[in-house]
């Protein structure tokens, strides 16, 4: 998942109706043909044009291997990649929006990796928001190539006229200095923090950090969670929160329109979640606003000094089943996930999360104060169920829908989880 990306009707069904085969058993990389180029598949702006050189150049010396990029656009992507993953000559090397990995692993299409992951650098702290997702019935189909994540995005100024200097620390100091925000600013269209019913990402916060859960596999099926009572006090907690401080009107409001960001910059609010690309589109757009921009991790209400466990964005890196060069592959998944390709490449030059708790501490020093939230947001994640099903939850918006229910109050929060649960468990047990 890129920012959100939601999957084309039927490319589920594409991917469960073709029957892959190749090398994916686990027994390590296998090749044919001349393991000296090999064809990487990368997504568009993951990387700057200078990163993505540096990279081709770097393997090139460190391996005598050339690697021939080619980038792809976000827009069908998995359709095209069900296609040329199923063909005799696919891309070597694929990246995958981390919750799509499960789509292509299901069937096959991806090779297996779980006895390479130990001669992978820093597996031990891979972010488990990336992890997760690439590691179905136990096996790992991919590794993490980069995050993002959500942190609260805030006005210094608005907060410092109401009495607030310092970013809060607990999820109590945060309610305090939105009550705050809120007793200086009366206009009905102003929110203390401008945050939809839709907005399922922060949802999820709410709900891992009341110690519920989407869903749970047992054996070999999946069974939805939010019934539990850890998650109804996680969905109640949303719903107070998202009722007292975003405006009425954005219960249902869809995540994008009107835009955060420029709700945001019109002061129509005093913060917004958003990622690091958000903060950055508001301070490119908005001059006035530079130093004048905060952010903090959303904090923790079951933890408190804590902050609520984050659902990452980004990308895994994988190698199809039936590459013809895998063994370069496994060499260049290998380079592109070091902790020096990571540390430089991803993040200091394309501005990427990088995929480790190890590498997030040795970057985050070097970060500008307004960013750094991001990054230490990210070393507690959480990640949607590994498997295929995941593709119709979000491809036919009922986690949109369902959160703006429980926000919204056209149902009540059990019976929104009640009906939401059934949907669970006939969409990610689906074969």
């Amino acid at each position: 998942m890129k920012t959100i990306r939601y999957i084309a009707a039927g490319v589920a069904a594409a991917v469960a109706a073709v029957a892959l085969t190749g090398c994916s058993g686990g027994n390590g990389a296998q090749s044919s043909g001349d393991d000296k180029s090999l064809t990487v598949w990368l997504m568009q702006d993951t990387l700057t044009d200078a990163s993505q050189k540096a990279i081709v150049d770097g393997f090139k010396k460190k391996t005598g291997i050339t690697a021939k990029v080619e980038v792809q656009q976000w827009d069908n992507i998995n359709t095209k990649l069900t296609t040329a993953l199923a063909t005799d000559t696919p891309p070597d090397v694929v990246e995958i929006g981390n919750t799509d990995v499960p789509l292509f692993a299901a069937n096959g299409a991806l090779l297996d990796l779980t006895s390479d992951k130990k001669d992978l650098e820093g597996a031990n702290t891979w972010l488990k928001g990336l992890e997760g997702p690439a590691t179905v019935d136990g096996k790992l189909y991919a590794a993490p190539f980069y995050a993002g994540t959500r942190a609260v995005i805030y006005n210094k100024d608005i907060w410092a006229k109401a009495g607030v200097m310092d970013a809060p620390t607990s999820y109590d100091e945060l309610t305090s200095d939105l009550d705050k925000v809120r007793a200086l600013n009366q206009a009905p269209d102003f929110s203390p923090i401008y945050l939809t019913g839709t907005y399922w990402y922060n949802a999820l916060s709410f709900l891992y950090d009341a110690g519920g859960a989407l869903a749970k596999k047992s054996g070999d099926s999946w069974k939805g969670q939010l019934e539990t009572a850890q998650s109804q006090k996680g969905l109640s907690d949303f719903k107070t929160f998202q009722n007292a401080y975003s405006t009425e009107g954005s219960r249902t409001a869809p995540m994008d329109t009107p835009n955060p960001t420029d709700v945001f910059a019109t002061g129509k609010t005093s913060a917004i979640m958003g990622n690091g690309n958000a903060l950055k589109t508001i301070l490119q757009a908005n001059a006035g606003l530079v130093g004048h921009v905060g952010s903090f991790p959303f904090p923790s209400k079951a933890d408190p000094g804590k902050n609520m466990p984050n659902f990452l964005g980004g990308s895994d890196i994988g190698i199809a089943a039936k590459a013809q060069h895998q063994k370069a592959a496994l060499q260049f998944v290998k380079y592109i996930t070091s902790d020096e390709i990571q540390a430089k490449q991803v993040s200091e030059a394309s501005g990427h999360i990088p995929i480790s708790d190890q590498l997030i501490d040795t970057v985050t020093a070097t970060l500008p104060d307004e960013m750094k939230a991001f990054y230490q947001g990210a070393k507690l994640s959480i990640s949607t169920p590994a498997t295929p099903g995941w593709a119709t939850i979000e491809s036919d918006a009922s986690v949109t829908d369902f959160f703006s229910q429980v926000s919204s109050g056209n149902k009540s929060v059990a019976q929104a989880a009640a009906d939401f649960d059934k949907h669970l468990d006939a969409a990610l047990n689906a074969k």
